[in-house]
Formats: structure tokens, C-alpha cells, sequence
């Protein structure tokens, strides 16, 4: 019963946050810092500062940095991706701030993290933070969260989750970060996220509730015996429909073991079998990085996990591109013609 409504809360979360975005009248503004080219603004903290509440943002890929952003605005903020090569959108630093509430993050590469901004204990309600890489993500320590989506998402280093949060959803993403940090617990839902962090996972629980964790997938490859660790000095781990693997045939990869900690339905050290993995550096588990060309993460018919894993109720996009966005890439064109001919090129559409 409490699956069920938890899951239900979600979904309700999720319904909520979308419809939220469009309660304002929306004006779209375009960003990009290329030189020769046209656009609204060059600089996206100055389209943030002239922009209104249920304004669209959309970043352009550049190769050179959008910088830090202070969000103090309900904002939609969309890159064009984190990770596709030419068409990748980069920004060093997201802090939050009052008035972000009801904002949404996509498809960007984030060098440094998201955090809170640390200027007043504000409320910040509603926030979807999607599709994006993230080397950091620290929230709830001088701010405060109510309901906080955070989903198909690349995490690099650490999550950190304060305990000025509530309604908190961490699900289907890749985490690559050595550890996690939790101060809040009771209204946190994670599942359906892969590990690979290849020297094993660190996760803390620093409240006297109980953490539940399912539907995950941890996995590594090294030539040691690796642990799961769950580190409590009051409260207590659930572990529900998990699955750890060492891709090294010599090792094994098991949860920690203690009188806080309950493993049930899950398997340890058994082959998830995706769909492919490449096993070089930056395939899952090995580098502590992630490689979206290298491997395919949905798992093959005759896999032993019990659901999609990261794609259960969402397509993950490894590239980045936002999910729910078109997308329009020219894949090939000849750049030298002669004058008066017609130049010919080849453009790819999605839905994404």
C-alpha cells in the first residue's frame, strides 16, 4: 500500500509542475553567445533579469560557457543538450533563489553544480531539474524545497540533499558521484537509478528515519570486492528490488550488512544485462564517468531485474536532449558550390 501511494504522489507531483507552466502568459527568448549570429540576448543572466514569471528560456549549444545564473524568477530554462557533441549547452553554476519556484532546468552541461544560493531562508516550490549533466547538486541547506523533481539526469561528483526539503523526487538517473548525502528522508522518493561509480557507492542518511531505496541498479567493475555502503548513526536503509554487479570476474559487489539495514527482493552480484556495454573507459561502471556512445542502458529481454531499470516510466535521454522537446540537427551539408546552384543539406527531426 505505501508503493502505491507513493507512486501516486508522483504522479500528482508531476501533473502539477506541468501544469503550473502555464499559468503566466509565456514569452520565448532565444540565447546564444556565438559571435555572427542573432538572437534575443548574448548573455543568459541578463535574459533572466529581463524576463517574467512563466517566461521560456532556450539556450543555444556554443562552446563557450553561459557562466553562473542566479534563478530568482519562474523560469523554463532549456539547452539544447549535455552531452551531443556539436550541439552541447554549458553553464558553470545554477544557484537558486527566492521567486524560482515552479521553474524547470533541461539539457544543459552543469561544470560546477546547482545549489542554493545562501542569501535568506527562502520557500522554493515546484522545481524540475531534467535531462541535464551535473557535476554537483547541493540543495537544502540554507534554502528551503517542497517538491523537487529531479530525473534523467547525469550526476558526476555528489548529491547532497539538505534537511530544509520536502516531497523530494530523485528517479531515473545515472549517478556516477561517490556518494550521497541525505538530511531528509521520510518524504523522499528514490528509485530506478543506476550506480556506477566504479570503487563502489557511499550513501548517508543522516536523520533517525527510515531511507528507502528500489529499483536501482549499482554497478562497478574493478578487481576488488566492493560494498554498497549505508551509513547511519539513527536511522534505517530499506533496500527493495536492487541489483549490484561487478563486471570484474574476479570481484564481487554486495550491499553493506547491519542490524539498520534491510535487503529485500533484490540480487547481488548478478549481470543486469543491458543492452549493451561497451566496458571501456567511460562505460558504466568503470572511470566514474559516463559515455553516452559507449553503452545502451535499457536492459534485454531475459534480463533478471524486475522493471525497465532507468527507463522505467521515462525515456532517458544519454545525450541530453530535453524529453518533450523537438529537435532539429543538420547532419550533413556540401559547403562549397557554385554560385546560383543549390546547396543541399541533410537536417534530422525528432520529437525526442
Amino acid at each position: 500500500m505505501k508503493t502505491f501511494t507513493t507512486a501516486i504522489k508522483k504522479a500528482l507531483f508531476i501533473c502539477f509542475v506541468l501544469g503550473t507552466s502555464f499559468l503566466f502568459a509565456q514569452t520565448t527568448y532565444i540565447v546564444n553567445n556565438n559571435a555572427g549570429t542573432s538572437a534575443d540576448f548574448t548573455d543568459l543572466q541578463t535574459a533572466i533579469d529581463t524576463a517574467v514569471d512563466g517566461d521560456i528560456i532556450h539556450v543555444q549549444q556554443s562552446s563557450t560557457s553561459y557562466g553562473t545564473i542566479n534563478l530568482n524568477k519562474s523560469l523554463t530554462l532549456i539547452g539544447r543538450s549535455h552531452s551531443d557533441a556539436s550541439y552541447k549547452t554549458e553553464l558553470s553554476t545554477i544557484n537558486f533563489a527566492e521567486g524560482a519556484s515552479n521553474s524547470i532546468i533541461k539539457g544543459f552541461n552543469i561544470t560546477s553544480g546547482i545549489f542554493d544560493a545562501y542569501l535568506n531562508s527562502n520557500i522554493i516550490s515546484d522545481v524540475v531539474i531534467q535531462d541535464c549533466w551535473i557535476q554537483q547538486l547541493s540543495l537544502g541547506s540554507s534554502e528551503t524545497y517542497n517538491n523537487l523533481l529531479v530525473q534523467g539526469n547525469v550526476f558526476q561528483s555528489s548529491v547532497t540533499i539538505g534537511a530544509n526539503t520536502s516531497n523530494v523526487l530523485i528517479v531515473n538517473n545515472i549517478i556516477n558521484a561517490s556518494s550521497l548525502s541525505f538530511s531528509m528522508v521520510d518524504t523522499l522518493l528514490f528509485a530506478n537509478n543506476i550506480f556506477g561509480y566504479y570503487f563502489g557507492i557511499s550513501i548517508s542518511n543522516s536523520t533517525p528515519d527510515l531511507m528507502n531505496i528500489s529499483n536501482c541498479i549499482f554497478a562497478a567493475d574493478y578487481s576488488i570486492d566492493l560494498t554498497v555502503s549505508l551509513s547511519s548513526s539513527q536511522g534505517t536503509f530499506q533496500i527493495t528490488n536492487c541489483l549490484t554487479y561487478n563486471y570484474d570476474a574476479t570481484a564481487n559487489y554486495n550491499f553493506a550488512t547491519d542490524n539498520n539495514i534491510t535487503v529485500s527482493n533484490s540480487q547481488e552480484n548478478i549481470d543486469p544485462l543491458f543492452t549493451n556495454r561497451d566496458g571501456t573507459s567511460g562505460s558504466i561502471g568503470t572511470s566514474g564517468t559516463f559515455n553516452p556512445s559507449l553503452d545502451d542502458l535499457t536492459l534485454q529481454a531475459g534480463s533478471p531485474f524486475g522493471n525497465d531499470g532507468l527507463y522505467e516510466g521515462y525515456i532517458f535521454k544519454p545525450l541530453g536532449t530535453p524529453t518533450g522537446l523537438p529537435s532539429l540537427k543538420i547532419d550533413s551539408y556540401d559547403p562549397t558550390v557554385p554560385k546560383n546552384s543549390d546547396l543541399t543539406v541533410t537536417i534530422t527531426a525528432k520529437t525526442n
